[in-house]
């Protein structure tokens, strides 16, 4: 169970600001030491991968996606099916030599 920390605002502390910046930038944790004792570590949060856009849908994408419906309407799902489960029993791998 995660533990949910209390946020702190540093917008007035622009020494912190930078520092948390830099953590963000490098995506480095860093610790923060008074003399030779560690007090706290500034840990940058994981971003969520942005998902890329790709080209915009066209008309004629939606008509070739639409076409492809039934496609496969003419297998024979049986002989497919068997034809795969044989295809998977047979090994292509070398035997084993112990």
């Amino acid at each position: 169970m995660a533990i949910e920390s209390k946020p702190i605002d540093i917008g007035n502390l622009p020494e912190l600001v930078t520092l948390a910046e830099e953590v963000r930038a490098t995506n480095e944790t860093r610790d923060l030491r008074r003399g030779d004792e560690d007090i706290a570590k500034i840990v940058p949060l994981r971003t969520m991968a942005r998902r890329r856009k790709g080209p915009a849908k066209t008309a004629a994408d939606f008509e070739a996606f639409l076409s492809s419906a039934g496609a496969w309407a003419d297998v024979d799902v049986d002989a497919f099916l068997k034809a795969n489960r044989e295809s998977r029993d047979r090994s292509t791998r070398p035997a084993v030599k112990l």
